[in-house]
């Protein structure tokens, strides 16, 4: 009887912990390889932020965006206590230059430029500004948050608060973004510069013209190596699969990989690779000079991207995730970048 008893008491006993064996093996021995999964649609959605500024305009203030493109001067704008109108305040007698920096100076204010604006340095901006067409900011402004349709040029130690969105967008020397900075086409960053996250088809810093061309779109891997402990891959100058390494990885320089590396540890890319998928770390990454990688980039701690490096492709945009980013003069971002501490662009040494 007491044999049955703990013989029944086993089964059921087995029988609820049976759900819970893959999930205590793979926490025991963990074998996923793959970054996590980036849907291309969604972060890289650069327009977020303009969107949802377009539409407040158009909801909560009546501004019709389409007649004020096609009828230009001729469209008037409804003017509020929470909406003023704005022009290049080069062009304006002093009294309106006095009342449109009272304007600017307003917290919770929009200020809708009609044409191209220009701010003087050390401008203190305190409203949110929307520029028809191209908007320039002198050294040492002060932004909140800012859309022009057109071109954007912030000058030395400019500063923006929230965010900031243009068709192209140009940041100078000493320029710090605390939020985001976007672009239609192109964000380019002049050394040093500070920022938390920056999205465009291309993100460049500097001059870019000794960075590596893109490398291909993968194709379909099949095979995949588990390697525990620390590893070099690359002893081969070109090498198919995905990799899993249980300690540090090393990847020897000029070596050209079809597959992806998820690294427990540190990775450490040599110069002139080419990845043809994606890096993942769970501690820091290094990237080598002149690399090239398909991307995604995730680093749970710090990334260092060398000269001249490419990430992601302009065809095929990428999500670089990290603590903090460190940029080295050359490098191209294509797509977006997101820091949890923030990215530092240095000069060279």
């Amino acid at each position: 009887m007491t044999a049955n008893y703990f013989l029944l008491a086993g089964a059921v006993l087995g029988l609820l912990l049976l759900p819970f064996v893959p999930a205590l093996s793979e926490w025991l021995r963990p074998t996923d390889f793959a970054p996590l999964p980036m849907r291309r649609d969604q972060p890289n959605s650069l327009t977020f932020f303009a969107n949802g500024f377009r539409s407040r305009l158009v909801e909560q203030h009546g501004v019709d965006l389409d007649a004020l493109r096609t009828a230009g001067d001729a469209y008037e704008i409804p003017v509020s206590k929470a909406l003023s109108v704005g022009r290049d305040i080069r062009t304006l007698e002093r009294d309106q230059q006095k009342a449109l920096a009272r304007a600017l100076g307003k917290a919770n204010h929009i200020v809708l430029f009609r044409g191209s604006a220009w701010l003087g340095r050390d401008s203190r901006v305190r409203a949110d500004l929307y520029v028809e067409r191209d908007f320039e900011a002198g050294a040492g402004t002060q932004l909140r948050a800012c859309l022009a349709e057109g071109k954007v040029r912030l000058g030395e130690k400019a500063e923006v608060q929230r965010w900031v969105h243009g068709r192209q967008v140009h940041l100078m020397a000493n320029s710090r973004v605390a939020g985001r900075v976007t672009a239609e086409h192109f964000v380019c960053f002049a050394a040093p510069a500070r920022f938390e996250r920056a999205g465009a088809p291309s993100v460049v810093f500097g001059d870019v013209a000794d960075t590596p061309k893109p490398v291909p779109m993968p194709q379909p891997v099949a095979s995949r190596q588990v390697l525990d402990g620390d590893a070099e891959i690359g002893h081969d100058s070109t090498l198919a699969g995905d990799y899993v390494v249980r300690g540090n990885c090393r990847v020897t320089g000029e070596v050209a990989l079809e597959g992806s590396i998820k690294s427990h540890g540190d990775l450490h890319v040599g110069e002139g690779a080419r990845v043809i998928g994606s890096l993942s770390a769970r501690k820091n990454m290094e990237i080598g000079a002149g690399s090239a990688i398909l991307g995604p980039l995730i680093g749970f701690e710090d990334i260092v991207l060398g000269p001249n490096c490419r990430i992601g492709r302009p065809d095929a945009p990428t999500t670089l995730v990290c603590n903090r980013l460190f940029v080295s003069p050359g490098c191209i971002v294509h797509g977006v970048i997101t820091t949890h501490e923030g990215a530092r662009f240095a000069a060279a040494a």
